[in-house]
């Protein structure tokens, strides 16, 4: 797999670009060709096999529902839904949960997704656990598992992992983890200067904290 490589945030709030940056990515990981039409108007696989009962009914929750209808009836057709489409239910469950701010919805869906999600998609789901216990107030946790998580975490998802770290441990106030993370990114080849100095900005306020 190609290593994923973090641009800067643009958001207000770090936590956020999560999504922003990445969802495309985890639903093309997650089905084999996904068209997005419309934004998320609905999924359509294109396997060599006709659309299954359960990929268009999916298609019409996200179509036609908004808002928290649409999380409680994602929630329900998760109960009755193939294994095959599952995972597309919980990704989709976890994106509606985190637009409601339902963050505890949000992390038990990314959690789910991580136990049965193929590589690519499964890791990506660990990041998305932990960016959801953080924007729900559980930053603790969250640096807990990304801290575990990047000791294990395959190369090519070396710096989202470290991003992501850096970002909620500084917010969690863990300032070891947050130093150690932003020197590693520091570090990183072919780093442009800007870039480069943000991070050593970055590290050398957590020694400071450490202090």
């Amino acid at each position: 797999m190609q290593e994923i490589i973090i641009k800067q945030p643009a958001h207000d709030n770090p936590l956020l670009n999560f999504l922003e940056q990445y969802w495309r990515i985890l639903a093309a990981i997650l089905v084999a060709a996904v068209v997005l039409a419309g934004g998320y108007a609905g999924y359509t696989l294109m396997s060599g096999h006709s659309r299954g009962k359960a990929v268009e009914a999916l298609g019409t929750i996200i179509a036609e529902k908004t808002g928290p209808e649409r999380l409680t009836a994602l929630e329900s057709f998760l109960a009755s839904a193939p294994s095959s489409v599952k995972p597309a239910v919980l990704l989709e469950i976890a994106r509606t949960a985190q637009e409601q701010k339902a963050y505890d919805k949000a992390a038990d869906a990314w959690a789910q997704l991580a136990n049965i999600a193929p590589p690519g998609t499964r890791e990506l789901a660990v990041i998305g656990q932990a960016t959801a216990l953080a924007l729900g107030g559980n930053k603790t946790q969250a640096v807990n598992i990304l801290s575990d998580f990047s000791t294990k975490a395959p190369k090519a998802f070396d710096t989202i992992v470290t991003r992501q770290l850096a970002v909620i441990a500084e917010e969690a106030g863990a300032w070891h983890e947050a130093l150690t993370a932003n020197l590693k990114l520091a570090a990183i080849d072919g780093l442009d200067p800007t870039t480069k100095a943000y991070y050593e900005a970055k590290a050398a306020a957590m020694k400071a904290k450490l202090q």
